[in-house]
């Protein structure tokens, strides 16, 4: 049964992502290239950010900004079993928080559920073509729909040219998207913040404390214990850093290897990704070759050394932290293996002398 439900599912994906993507609509959308009230009188207002982690820590200031234009608007947001964790940081800015859900049928009444409310008009934040977000906004209805001009254009009523890629920050490229608003793009405030709301688990420091994220969202985003090793051996015999290990639970055996090291504390597993935050946010250096850790050390002004793999010109630059004082190396490959740990402590080095 649950094969034939499947098979159905792939079924109408498939059916849907051919409407979406090949059929044109004969109204085109319009263009704004340049400050404009175009939807200044809208009612209500919901927010397409469906995606990671870290695609919700770098909107919050789109959200914020919107927020403060209009306090008095209805605002939504639709996250996904992947980023609601991370609710806290946009909390506060929004009416309505929904989870987009894996399941087919979860999604009809998700939609039916928004549907009901009535948004007036709905805002794609993402800048690369998405089969989910056309399907959501075809499936709502709304009377407008905003959202960058790229290959699934024809879904919107409006939309904003977008920033090149490899010039504009990600975090100031959403903010062309305030242009029908009213709102120049080069005055908004690009600060990230995520509130802390839980108690941080990790003992008081009793030194400058590093912390040092093991792994990112994907086992090629690992760069391997002989290295991490190396790498810490050659910081202890600079630095008296007080070091903490973050890692989650599927890299518990990895990280048993740090255990018993003298200077090392192993940061408590968690799933309560505001606990988690609140020891991130305790650190005085970060390593990490996890971009939402980059966000959030870019939130507190963490100096932060980052791992990055250099995926396409298509994709843009990486998500650099904004703000903060920051090293990084950019992997040729799409994992990390030429980068050695003397490189890497070479540019931690050049990250505590700045």
């Amino acid at each position: 049964m649950s094969n034939l439900l499947k098979g159905f599912e792939n079924f109408v994906k498939s059916k849907l992502k051919n409407f979406v993507f090949q059929k044109r609509s004969k109204k085109n959308p319009q263009i704004i290239q340049s400050i404009q009230n175009e939807l200044l009188n809208t009612k209500n207002i919901l927010i397409l950010r469906q995606d990671r982690i870290g695609d919700l820590l770098v909107s919050v200031p789109f959200v914020r900004t919107l927020r403060e234009k209009f306090p008095q608007k209805r605002i939504g947001i639709l996250l996904s079993h992947r980023n609601i964790v991370a609710k806290t940081c946009i909390q506060k800015y929004v009416d309505d928080i929904f989870v987009f859900p894996r399941n087919l049928f979860a999604k009809v009444d998700t939609i039916l559920k928004i549907r009901n409310i009535g948004y007036e008009l709905v805002i794609d934040l993402f800048d690369n073509p998405s089969f989910t977000s056309s399907i959501i906004i075809r499936a709502i209805k709304p009377k407008f729909s905003l959202g960058f001009d790229k290959e699934n254009r024809n879904v919107y009523s409006f939309v904003v040219p977008l920033p090149n890629k490899m010039e504009n920050h990600i975090v100031e490229r959403i903010f062309h998207l305030l242009l029908p608003f009213g709102i120049n793009p080069q005055n908004v405030n690009n600060e990230l913040e995520y509130p802390l709301t839980k108690e941080n688990p990790l003992p008081q420091k009793k030194s400058k404390r590093l912390g040092i994220v093991l792994a990112g969202s994907s086992k090629s985003k690992f760069w391997g214990i002989d290295n991490f090793a190396k790498l810490i051996e050659l910081i202890n015999s600079k630095y008296s850093f007080e070091i903490v290990l973050f890692g989650t639970s599927s890299y518990k055996n990895e990280i048993s290897f740090f255990s018993h090291k003298q200077n090392i504390q192993i940061a408590p597993f968690t799933k309560d990704f505001d606990e988690f935050v609140s020891m991130v946010a305790s650190c005085d250096f970060l390593i990490t070759p996890d971009t939402s850790v980059v966000h959030l050390a870019s939130a507190f002004k963490i100096p932060v050394l980052v791992f990055y793999t250099f995926v396409g010109e298509q994709y843009g630059m990486p998500w650099y932290p904004i703000n903060t004082k920051f090293k990084a190396i950019v992997s040729k490959k799409d994992s990390y293996s030429d980068i050695t740990p003397e490189f890497a402590f070479e540019k931690f080095e050049q990250l505590v002398e700045m």
